[in-house]
């Protein structure tokens, strides 16, 4: 019989297997050759943005990897790309951008991308990242006839994945528990190539949902004479900080990455999100040199609990339709909205309004608890904004002030970039969001996921102190002064990082972070202390080596992990191999760990786990010569040695073994 008293067991379980994965780590380690070369692939980019535990499972973050994994995909031209276009990308600054539009007036094209590093705002950093997005193509394209400009460079692409659990949860044996399989499956297409046409559509389905509930299309125009861009159907919208609309919320930026310019107005939804996102039609006109005009309309069935007398409580944002509970709440409210936005810009200035106005089809009740007595009450809702932004060679200075009806609250964003050496970047940002502000559609940066409720102060600083030698530092103070949920008072607390990489071989790059968070629970303050040390090598072009240890202290309680991953390219086979083993060990959920795993096509895998135990996975991808076709598989395994029983509820898994496998199948045309 299996013992039950828990460590003394499985303890030594878990000391063997963390000492046969050292001596594995100890024998692999890669030997540096004369051709090392450190390559940035779009999978260290993926790792680096998503490298942050307060997001690991915010579908914003997903929406706005897909949007960036197109830009990959379908590169812009350096000589030819328009602020908008480059404005998409979240690292490059507007100075950046104008210094790039400046060399190439005063200069002629750029003909090999390593001229852009002479540029005094170009920093490793951001150096390397462009060169996944940018190309350096012809300075002067032919002029197009209007069906050229539609269908020139039009390209199609299929996907497919389908997430299969070797495991059952409790809600697909029970009565009355989930009412469809355990299979997660999903579907895209999308037409794009083209700078001035694009479609797509999408299904998907959830493990324990019947069918494919979750639908969505697009079709988007731009470019076309006065006409900037026109969307219909799903769409997103975002404009200024994001205070009054965001288009990704605060995947836009984070803390050791803020916001370094302003949101540039009307995307596709091209995601998998089921919520952030509106549904209608909107446009975009060129209104002069210095104007431009975007009008807003949408109207969308959502998900919502519901009190006895039929007021909306809560809106629901998991999409998620597996019980019968589910399903009574699904679609069970409507919304429309109407709005849009003007903008200025001359020179280094730019200026800009924007309001909508929203009403519910059953009026939004959210209790009388303490914490929900700030949220929105009513059926009918306005919001308005003025944001502003000046920039020159050295100095960005941006920001947004807005005002909602609901509860008459006010709030503002202001923030300020200096570049004040060379390799040296400082940047402050101060807001402010009234609990009395609320906008349903606002995405501007902050602690919570909802503008709402808190007020602070973020100093950041970045620079390369020695050559081959990188920091980024920062220290944020927030503040919350309405009770938040299982409060009874007002909160604050802090949040002080840095990290320190260093080059030390073209092939070997070392990493070391760490960071100090208080914040206010229910239980009272809790300090965290995280510390992550990573050594990345390349032994060749096709090979990445990567060890990370990780650490996290939380009120007397450890949390210790060791990750290996490796990354092989076998070119003559087209294959691409990925490998990760985990081993965490912690006293609980406080000091949990989130791990990394290279994720599949358009996805991202990042998962905490808390306790004592092993996570192992393998993953393939299989590329046609042509490039028409990618196949992928992925195998993910975690082992707990600490439990018998895993998760609550109706996801119980009754046993200490998870084990899932994935399948996904590109086609491009």
């Amino acid at each position: 019989m299996e013992s039950t008293n828990g460590w003394a067991d499985s303890g030594t379980r878990l000391r063997s297997v963390v000492c046969l994965f050292i001596l594995w780590l100890l024998l692999a380690t890669p030997v540096h050759s004369q051709d090392s070369l450190s390559v940035y692939t779009w999978e260290d980019f993926v790792e680096e943005y998503t490298d942050d535990e307060e997001h690991t499972e915010d579908e914003a973050w997903e929406a706005r990897l897909e949007e960036l994994r197109q830009l990959h995909e379908q590169p812009l031209n350096i000589n030819t790309a328009t602020v908008d276009e480059l404005l998409q990308l979240p690292f490059l600054t507007e100075r950046q951008i104008e210094q790039i539009h400046a060399d190439i007036y005063l200069n002629g094209a750029i003909r090999h991308l390593g001229m852009l590093r002479l540029l005094r705002s170009m920093d490793d950093d951001t150096w390397r990242k462009l060169l996944l997005f940018v190309y350096a193509g012809e300075p002067q394209p032919r002029e197009e006839t209007l069906k050229e400009k539609l269908l020139h460079g039009i390209r199609h692409t299929f996907s497919s994945r389908t997430d299969i659990p070797l495991y059952y949860r409790k809600g697909f044996v029970v009565p009355d528990g989930y009412a469809g399989d355990p299979l997660y499956h999903r579907m895209k297409y999308q037409l794009s190539g083209s700078r001035h046409l694009a479609a797509g559509f999408r299904i998907e389905k959830d493990p324990g949902e019947r069918y494919y509930d979750t639908y969505g299309a697009y079709v988007m125009l731009a470019s076309l004479g006065k006409m900037d861009k026109m969307v219909a159907g799903d769409y997103r919208a975002g404009f200024g900080e994001g205070i009054v609309m965001g288009a990704n919320g605060n995947a836009w930026g984070s803390k050791s990455m803020p916001p370094s310019h302003q949101q540039t107005g009307l995307r596709p939804m091209t995601s998998m999100d089921e919520t952030r996102f509106l549904r209608g039609a909107a446009a975009s006109f060129l209104l002069g040199r210095h104007w431009d005009l975007t009008l807003i309309t949408s109207h969308r069935r959502l998900d919502a609990t519901l009190d006895e007398d039929g007021h909306v409580r809560t809106l629901l944002q998991t999409g998620l339709h597996r019980t019968a509970s589910e399903r009574e709440r699904q679609r069970n409210v409507s919304a429309s909205l109407a709005g849009g936005h003007l903008g200025w810009k001359h020179g280094g200035w730019k200026a800009g309004c924007t309001g909508y106005y929203q009403q519910f089809s059953r009026p939004l009740y959210p209790g009388d608890q303490l914490y929900r007595r700030i949220y929105p009450c009513g059926r009918r809702f306005g919001v308005a904004g003025l944001h502003y932004a000046y920039s020159s060679y050295l100095i960005q200075a941006a920001g947004e002030t807005a005002y909602s009806t609901s509860r008459h609250g006010w709030a503002t964003l202001n923030r300020a970039e200096w570049q004040f050496h060379r390799k040296w970047n400082a940047c402050v940002l101060q807001r402010f969001y009234s609990y009395r502000y609320h906008s349903f559609h606002s995405g501007a940066f902050g602690e919570n996921s909802q503008n709402q409720n808190e007020s602070g102060l973020l100093l950041r600083l970045k620079g390369h102190p020695w050559p081959r030698w990188q920091l980024l530092a920062y220290a944020d103070f927030f503040y919350h002064p309405w009770p938040r949920y299982q409060l009874l008072k007002s909160s604050r607390g802090e949040d002080l990082s840095g990290q320190l990489q260093w080059q030390c071989t073209p092939a070997h790059l070392l990493e070391a972070r760490y960071q100090y968070k208080r914040k206010m629970y229910a239980d009272g303050y809790l300090a965290h202390h995280r510390t992550k040390l990573r050594w990345t090598a390349t032994p060749h072009r096709s090979c990445i080596w990567q060890t990370t240890l990780l650490f996290h202290r939380v009120e007397g309680r450890n949390g210790w992990g060791l990750q290996q991953t490796a990354r092989a390219d076998i070119p003559q086979w087209r294959l691409r191999l990925n490998a990760s083993c985990a081993a965490f060990l912690t006293d609980g959920y406080d000091c949990r760990l989130a791990f990394y795993d290279p994720p599949l096509y358009a996805s991202i895998c990042t998962a905490t786990y808390f306790g004592q135990g092993i996570v192992p996975s393998f993953s393939c991808r299989w590329t046609s010569a042509d490039s028409h076709w990618m196949v992928e598989a992925k195998y993910r395994c975690c082992r707990y040695f600490d439990r018998h029983v895993q998760s609550s509820g109706l996801q119980t898994i009754m046993g200490p073994w998870k084990q899932d496998t994935s399948i996904g199948l590109v086609v491009r045309w």
